[in-house]
Formats: C-alpha cells, sequence, structure tokens
C-alpha cells in the first residue's frame, strides 16, 4: 500500500495512537519510555542504556560504521557533538509509532545517524544507522547497536541461540558461559576447510538470548536484508548465568559507496516465551517484505535423491511414478521430484515428457536447479544469443580470478546480463516443461562477496537479483509452482515458500548422526507457522535408505526420522525406493494418522531446549504442536543410549489441565485413557512415539501378550531357536537384533510338530523386523543366518497374536537356498524366469543379489520386470517394473526382495521375472554386472530360465538351470483365494 505525504499526516491525525512511547531530554539526558522498555542515551558520552522493566539489558551502547580500507570505526562515544529529534511516524505496514535519531557529528564532518522506530503497543522496536559524509566513501560494516553487556535478568538456565549463515551450518544452543565449538563458517570456497573449532560467538539473521526455565528472552535479528549480511556478535559470559560480555547487531558484506550509506533495519525484542519471541520476529520481518504465500497443501511425495542418487533415468523414475500413482496417490502423496541425478531420455524435450508423464498419472512433477553455479565445461560455451560466454557471467574474486565454488563449479556474477540470462532461462525453461515444484540449490552460492560486473553490487545484493528473477518469473507464469530453498540463507525470506532447515539427512556433524543433526536444526527452526516462509523442509522421510546396502537404517533410526520430518512443519517427500521397501516400513508411509500431522505443515515446538551442536548434547527430546481442536501432539524421542523416562506437565504440552484426553500412539496405533495430571511415558534407547492427545473419546486398544515372554533362545551353528512348549496359534513375529546388526542372508522357520516351515527370510535383520502371515500353529521358532559380519549379538524375538498394520504374507513357492553365480545381465543380455502362481496377487518376491564389479560399476541400474506371457511364454504385457542403482549393493549374494504388489491376477496364465541392465556393457567375462543365483532345473519345475541376447527380442531355453526366487500372497485360503 502506498500513501502520500498528505494522507500520511491525515492518516497520523485521525488514528487513535493506543500506548505510545513517551519521549523526555533533561540536559545531555535523553530517555524514551516504551512500554516496558526504558531507554536512556547520554548525548554527551555518545552511549545509551536498555531496561526491560528494572532489569538492564543493554549497558553502555553505541553505534559504529567502518570505512573500507581503515582500520578504526566510527564511533558514536567519539563523536565532537551529538543531538537527538523525536518524531511521530505512521508506518504503512507496521502502524503509528514514534522514532528518535540520535545524530553523532564527528570532525572531518561525517555523521553517524542512529534511528530507533517504537511501534504502539509493542514488545519490540526496530533500529537502522545512517552514515554520510561530504565526499564519496566506501563502507564495509555498519552497528547501529554495539555493546559490552547484555542480559536478561536473574535466571537459572540462560543460553544464547544461534543461526547459521546457511543450512551448510548449524542452529546452535549453549549456555551463556560456555560456548562449546562450532564450525560457524560463512562463504565456502574450493576445498574447505572447516575443523571444529571454538564457536566466535556469531549468530547470522537472527539471535536468542533465553533462559530454558522460565522462558522469557531477549529476540534480535535482522528486520530488513535488502543491501547487506546481518549478523549479531555474543561474547560468551564469564560466570555461569551471567551477562554476556559483547553484544552487536551489525551488517557486513562487501561494501557500499556514496556520500550516504544505510543499514538495513534491526528488530529488538522482550518476550515471556522467547518461542514466541521468536515468530513474532518473523511476522514483523514479513511486514517489512512479505513472504511468498502458497495457497496449495503441504507437498507430500518423494524424492529421487537418497533412492537413486546419479542414476535418476527417466524410465525407472516413469516407474516409480506409476507405483506412486497405484499405491500412494489414494492416500494423498502427490509429488514425484528429480533431484540432482535425474537422467532424461533427451534434452530438453525429455525434461518435458518427464512431467507430461507424471501429470498424466495425476501428480504434480518436481525438478532441481542449481541457479547460481556454472561447471568448469561451460566455461567457453556461448550463452546462446547474447554474444557472451559463460565465463563471462562468472564472480570473480579481487585478482580477476574465477570465485570457485565448494563444488568445484564457478558463482555467477548475478551483475552481469548474462548471469540475469542464464537464470532467467532456466527458470522459465522448468516453467514452460510444465513443472509443479522447483528444488533450488546451493543458493548460498549466491551470496559470494568478490569483483562484480557492477562494482557497486555486494553479495547480499547479488544474491536478491537472481532470487527475484526466479520469483517474479514464476508469479508472472500464471501457474502454482512449489519454491523450494536448499542450502539457502534463512534471510531474506520473500522468494520461496519453503526453505531447509538443515544440510542432507546423510551427512552428520561432530558426533551427530545426519538424523539427529536433522532433527536438532528442526527443533531449533520456528520459521514456518506463519512468520518467514510457510513451510519448513526437514530434508526426507527414509523409511530404510536402501540406497547405503548394508549401512541401511535400523526401524529406530528410521522413526526417529520420521518424527522428526512430521513434526518439522511443511513436507513429507519419502525418499527411499519404494518398490523394494519391506512390508514392515511400508506401513510408516501409508499411517493416515502420521500423515495428517505431516500435511497440517505446522513446526512443532521442544518443550525444553538442550545445549546441541556449540554445546553437545543430544537434541531436544519432547516436541509439541497443536491439533487445531482442543488436544496436541507431542513426538517424544530417546536419543540417549539408556532408557528415559518423563512426567510431563500437561501445560508444558499445551493441554488444560486436569482434564480428560484420548491418547494415541501413532506408529502402533494404541490407544488409552488419560484422566489429567502428568503424564508418565517411558522409552527404551532409540526409540520414539508420537503421541495425539484428542478431547475426542475412543475405545482403548493395547497389544497382545508376547507368546515368548520369558523364553531364552538356544544357540546353535549360524542358528538361534525358542521353544513355545507346546503348539501355539501366532500370527505375527518380531526379530530385534542389537546393533551393529551382523546377522546375513536369514530365514524364520516354524516347527508345526512335524516339519519345519519357512515363514520369511532376508538380508539384513537391523533392530527391528516384523513380519506377520496368517494364523499358524507353531511348537518352535528358529532363525537360521548364512553368515555375521563383526561379532554377533544375540537376537530377540517376539511372538504374537494380534491384528496388525503389517500385511500378513505367505509364502507360496520357495526355491532360495544354495546356487550357482549369473553374472549376464549387461548390455543385450537379459534374463527371464517364468512361473505360475497358486494365488491371484504376488505382493513380494524374493531373489539373489550381488555385484560382480572388477573395474567400474555398471552404466545402468539393475531392472526387474514382471511380465505376463503369451501361449509360446513370450512377454506380452508389463505388469510392474522397478530398478536398483548400480552402487551399495552386496559383493557376495544376498537376499534381496521386490514388492510388486500385484493383485487380480490369473491363476491360469503365466508370467516371468525379468532381469536387465540395458544401459550397460557387455563384457563376455562377466565383469563389472550385477549378479543373480541359479539352481539346477527339476524335472517337475513349472518354470524356466530363458537367456536374450538381442534385448528381449528373442529368447533361448536355458534348459539346465532356473533362477532361485521366492514368492508369497496375502491369501489366507487356497487356489484363487
Amino acid at each position: 500500500m502506498k500513501i502520500n505525504v498528505f494522507s500520511g499526516l491525515l492518516l497520523i491525525m485521525l488514528t487513535t495512537l493506543g500506548h505510545a512511547a513517551e519521549f523526555s531530554r533533561r540536559g545531555a539526558q535523553v530517555t524514551v519510555h516504551h512500554g516496558d522498555w526504558t531507554m536512556q542515551y547520554a548525548l554527551d558520552k555518545g552511549t545509551g542504556t536498555l531496561t526491560w522493566h528494572q532489569t538492564p539489558v543493554l549497558k553502555a551502547f553505541h553505534s559504529e560504521a567502518l570505512r573500507k580500507g581503515e582500520m578504526a570505526a566510527l564511533n558514536s562515544e567519539q563523536a565532537a557533538s551529538r543531538d537527538a529529534n523525536w518524531e511521530k511516524i505512521i508506518d504503512p505496514q507496521r502502524g503509528p509509532g514514534e522514532k528518535l535519531t540520535l545524530t553523532s557529528r564527528f570532525a572531518d564532518g561525517a555523521t553517524l545517524a542512529l534511528h530507533l522506530w517504537f511501534f504502539n503497543d509493542t514488545r519490540w522496536f526496530l533500529s537502522d544507522l545512517t552514515v554520510t559524509a561530504a565526499s564519496e566513501m566506501a563502507i564495509s560494516r555498519l552497528a547501529p547497536i554495539v555493546s559490552g553487556f547484555a542480559d536478561i535478568g536473574p535466571a537459572n538456565d540462560k543460553r544464547i541461540y544461534t543461526t547459521p549463515y546457511s543450512n551448510n551450518f548449524d542452529f546452535g544452543v549453549a549456555p551463556v558461559n560456555d560456548f562449546g565449538l562450532s564450525q560457524n563458517g560463512t562463504d565456502r570456497f574450493a576445498n574447505p576447510v572447516e575443523p571444529m573449532v571454538k564457536f566466535n560467538g556469531v549468530s547470522h539473521w537472527v539471535t536468542a538470548l533465553f533462559d530454558n526455565q522460565s522462558r522469557h528472552g531477549l529476540i534480535a535479528g535482522a528486520a530488513s536484508v535488502q543491501k547487506w549480511k546481518s549478523s549479531q556478535k555474543l561474547g560468551e559470559a564469564r560466570l555461569a548465568n551471567g551477562p554476556l560480555t559483547a553484544f552487536a547487531l551489525y551488517n557486513w558484506g562487501g561494501s557500499q559507496r556514496g556520500t550516504t550509506v544505510r543499514s538495513d533495519l534491526f528488530f529488538l525484542g522482550y518476550f515471556t516465551d522467547y518461542r514466541d519471541g521468536l515468530e513474532t520476529y518473523g511476522k514483523i520481518y514479513n511486514q517489512g517484505e512479505p513472504r511468498l504465500n502458497w495457497n496449495g497443501a503441504v507437498p507430500v511425495g518423494f524424492n529421487a535423491f537418497y533412492s537413486h542418487d546419479s542414476y535418476g533415468k527417466a524410465r525407472d523414475m516413469e516407474d516409480i511414478t506409476d507405483y506412486i500413482a497405484a499405491h500412494l496417490k489414494p492416500l494423498g502423496y502427490q509429488y514425484v521430484n528429480m533431484d540432482g541425478g535425474f537422467q532424461p531420455e533427451s534434452y530438453p524435450q525429455g525434461m518435458k515428457d518427464f512431467a507430461d508423464y507424471v501429470h498424466q498419472r495425476g501428480l504434480k512433477a518436481g525438478g532441481y536447479l542449481t541457479p547460481f553455479t556454472i561447471y568448469e565445461n561451460w566455461l567457453d560455451l556461448p550463452v546462446d544469443n547474447t554474444g557472451y560466454t559463460h565465463r563471462d557471467a562468472c564472480l570473480h574474486d579481487e585478482n580477476g580470478q574465477l570465485v570457485k565454488t565448494y563444488l568445484g563449479t564457478y558463482a555467477l556474477d548475478m551483475s552481469h546480463p548474462a548471469a540475469q540470462y542464464i537464470v532467467r532461462r532456466n527458470i522459465k525453461n522448468d516453467l514452460a516443461w510444465g513443472y509443479d515444484y522447483l528444488k533450488l540449490d546451493f543458493l548460498d552460492m549466491g551470496l559470494y562477496e568478490g569483483h562484480h560486473h557492477d562494482p557497486a553490487i555486494n553479495g547480499m545484493q547479488n544474491y536478491r537479483i537472481g532470487m527475484k528473477i526466479m520469483r517474479d518469473e514464476v508469479q508472472a507464469s500464471g501457474r502454482q509452482v512449489y519454491l523450494n530453498a536448499s542450502i539457502a540463507p534463512l534471510l531474506p525470506a520473500a522468494f520461496t515458500h519453503g526453505r531447509r532447515a538443515a544440510c542432507d539427512t546423510s551427512l552428520g556433524v561432530a558426533a551427530y548422526s545426519g538424523i539427529e543433526r536433522q532433527a536438532f536444526n528442526s527443533a531449533a527452526s520456528w520459521w514456518s507457522n506463519g512468520t518467514l516462509y510457510d513451510y519448513n523442509d526437514a530434508d526426507m522421510f527414509l523409511p530404510e535408505q536402501l540406497l547405503q546396502g548394508a549401512g541401511r537404517l535400523g526401524q529406530l533410526a528410521a522413526l526417529r526420522l520420521a518424527t522428526t520430518v512430521a513434526l518439522a512443519g511443511g513436507h513429507w517427500l519419502v525418499g527411499d525406493n519404494l518398490p523394494f521397501i519391506d512390508e514392515d516400513r511400508m506401513t510408516w508411509i501409508k499411517n493416515r494418522s502420521l500423515l495428517k500431522v505431516a500435511q497440517a505443515g505446522i513446526a512443532a515446538r521442544p518443550v525444553s531446549m538442550t545445549n546441541f551442536y556449540h554445546a553437545g548434547e543430544h537434541s531436544p527430546a519432547v516436541l509439541v504442536r497443536t491439533d487445531g481442536d482442543g488436544g496436541s501432539y507431542v513426538g517424544l524421542s530417546n536419543w540417549q543410549n539408556t532408557t528415559q523416562h518423563w512426567r510431563l506437565a500437561p501445560a508444558g504440552l499445551g493441554l488444560t489441565a486436569n482434564t480428560p484426553y484420548q491418547i494415541t500412539e501413532l506408529y502402533s496405533g494404541r490407544s488409552w485413557p488419560h484422566q489429567g495430571g502428568e503424564v508418565a511415558y517411558s522409552l527404551k534407547a532409540g526409540e520414539t512415539a508420537l503421541l495425539h492427545f484428542s478431547r475426542q473419546t475412543a475405545k482403548s486398544t493395547s497389544e497382545a501378550g508376547d507368546l515368548l515372554h520369558g523364553k531364552s533362545s538356544i544357540a546353535g551353528k549360524n542358528r538361534y531357536e525358542w521353544d513355545l512348549g507346546q503348539s501355539t496359534g501366532l500370527n505375527q513375529v518380531i526379530i530385534k537384533e542389537p546393533a551393529p546388526f551382523a546377522i546375513r542372508n536369514y530365514t524364520l522357520s516354524g516347527f508345526d510338530g512335524a516339519a519345519w516351515n519357512k515363514l520369511a527370510q532376508g538380508f539384513i535383520v537391523g533392530d527391528k523386523r516384523t513380519f506377520s502371515f496368517p494364523d499358524i500353529q507353531v511348537r518352535r521358532l528358529r532363525l537360521d543366518f548364512a553368515s555375521h559380519d563383526g561379532p554377533l549379538t544375540t537376537p530377540t524375538l517376539e511372538a504374537y497374536q494380534q491384528q496388525s498394520s503389517v500385511s500378513a504374507l505367505k509364502i507360496t513357492e520357495d526355491s532360495i537356498g544354495p546356487g550357482m553365480k549369473r553374472t549376464d545381465i549387461q548390455g543385450n543380455h537379459q534374463l527371464m524366469q517364468t512361473f505360475k502362481l497358486s494365488h491371484s496377487d504376488l505382493p513380494k518376491i524374493d531373489f539373489w543379489l550381488f555385484e560382480h564389479y572388477v573395474d567400474a560399476v555398471p552404466g545402468d541400474n539393475l531392472r526387474l520386470r514382471v511380465v505376463e506371457l503369451n501361449a509360446q511364454d513370450r512377454p506380452s504385457k508389463t505388469l510392474f517394473t522397478a530398478a536398483l542403482p548400480p552402487f551399495n549393493l552386496p559383493a557376495n549374494p544376498a537376499i534381496y526382495s521386490v514388492f510388486p504388489r500385484l493383485s487380480g491376477l490369473d491363476t491360469a496364465k503365466r508370467y516371468a521375472l525379468i532381469f536387465s541392465s540395458e544401459g550397460s556393457r557387455f563384457e563376455p567375462s562377466g565383469k563389472n554386472s550385477y549378479g543373480v543365483l541359479a539352481g539346477k532345473r527339476s524335472s517337475g519345475a513349472t518354470g524356466r530360465l530363458l537367456i536374450s541376447i538381442d534385448a528381449g527380442k528373442t529368447w533361448q531355453d536355458e534348459p539346465q538351470h532356473t533362477l532361485l526366487l521366492t514368492f508369497y500372497s496375502h491369501a489366507t485360503g487356497g487356489e484363487n483365494d
């Protein structure tokens, strides 16, 4: 909204001013009362004091400006004279208030003008600084407020909260007197060296000084980010719970030239709950520069980075799309997002073709851009018809050399017309191709300082030019396209709908795993919930992280990540290879209650903050958010190595004391009433729970008793056995193997009194693996395994007769056992195993898999297809396709599972499983190939193995062999059930 001077003055007269700040001056002493704030400024000294109630918050603060190339700053304390000016103001966004200008004049004619902006009925105020001189000057640093003292009054647990420069680094919380260690860096250039060192006390964008018991605290940060980078300097207290020994709000990053140079705005507020203060801060920032509003739903879907990495072949991603459309779309999964490893069939047409394919399945397509970086082999290529090369568009340093990034690429100089053309062209291409979601990665590369084409431009202005181009093109397109910032500064925040909370989940830091790193950054994030961004992004949910092969996640870690992502406030993207996710993990992906939490897009708050990152404690254990209907969601995660017990007060959980609630644990579905008062809950090491406290009453549920409770295992050679004592009915077995997970190629069997019957099998057990099957009667249970990787720890078995969210599976045909290696799945060479089904569904197939990489990995993914055969046993229809990337697969044969989840099949027809890797290079020796195991074909076998050497055009029988496979069904009755 724009107003002219006259209408602004008229508005002042007509507006009820409410509780306005009060100004007084007695001699050289200036005093302002602003609600509970009192500011006193000594004009004879050039310093001021800020008090909240009777508590000194800042003492002897002054203002500074540093001229480029000079060691000493202009300092308000050293001015020749000073004066004060008080005036009424009105701001179109923030309303009426008063402005105090404190001007310091220096002997050389320069001036510093500190402006303090007090708006009616607020717990905060704004400040900025202007420096002037008679001739042009270059300013490299502006600090409106610099003090050697900062405090929040009496408190027993004072801490600092600090924000990283970008999410290459991490939020931190530490005691005021022990800042601890940090990597707290800024711009990362080529070959960065980032050791953990003593924390330098610099927070970027916003900081908090708070008491973790009462939660009252001081919030300080950038109220605008237009021209500069914005930071805060904190000095470690000398004593526990003592005052900080340094505090400054300052702008930096490159320089600004002119006879008048201005800082950006800064925010300073005091709040009874610092968490409310941070959200208030975000809303005030948005008043000056409104966020980019998203009118659609929270993004829910899939991202290919952790499932296929750099082998995201278009045909395989189309198969993933089909899988999502068939199995997950009805639950609200919408997005099929490609990341940096996407390989279209062609370029540029293949980009549009893929988006069209996704849209034809009723889904949304996501794309990926690194907008501010140029690859080395592009440097001397022309930039379309601009007359420039890509080298011309790159940023140079002060010595004229290209600025190289930490990826080994080169940064764009957004003040150059060729760079602007590149960024605009690229975003317009994605829009024209039809992408509905764009992940903008490595945005921090737009912040570099250097010698720009336009010498008046600094790093922040460079960044804003590029971000504005992309935002404006999206808005001009008339399409609803979600923009997500990844590896980006927290501010400015007006250019994307969402922002990544932390670095990649796969990357740990210090003593933290990648998952706990994601968790503590998400716990510290507050910028959704109607503040800086619409939604937060806690990276992806990884049920198993299959891409890591033997290093895959156990259930405990995966569920801790699920709690982290669901409560982070804005994304639910599954990052695993969906057709290979086991049934027990798939239940989480399909958990409607969990999806409801994620789809709300509300970030949870920590009940109590911990001293993480800088001070090395674990992530906060208890997170809380409202359910919008009088209840709360409470996330509990035990990051410790021992059992943890909590007694949680209703007020801390956002609940009404002495009011009954129904509690439901979302992962298990277990529900029970709570009559009020404290909530007692315990979790074993590594466990997590997501509790819903609801006003709605429901029938209580509980787990059935463990039928093996109190029964010990009997160990044998690569075997453990449990005796139930008598024939017992059960339908679920849970295996728990303590970390590190050593067991390889296991088989779970049950003894019915006459024979051992195989119930399930797989490659790695992990810390908790749940198997459900149709009701069986067994006397004993046995876990066999072919080998173990490292020392064994005795696993635990639990057996139940109960309803389960894990789908029941029954083995219908089994030939998994010892066999001979086949390494002829390369190029035009394919293997096809035919089979018939005894039931009309095919939820799961087990097969042997290994890598046979000698001097290279295959050039293509391993592809598995389930096909329907014609009368001549030749493929006539493809029913299912999935692909595994060629790295992190086991070197020795392993039992892998694929989940076609097919139904409605005809038991009178014949089908086949085909293994191929069309883009791989054929080697006569079979090296650099995928491998499977085959056995000798029996005379009564219904299936046969065929081989093709011409990419499936013709097939020849392999009469001596058959692939070793296991087929499953959901059926509980007889044939055709």
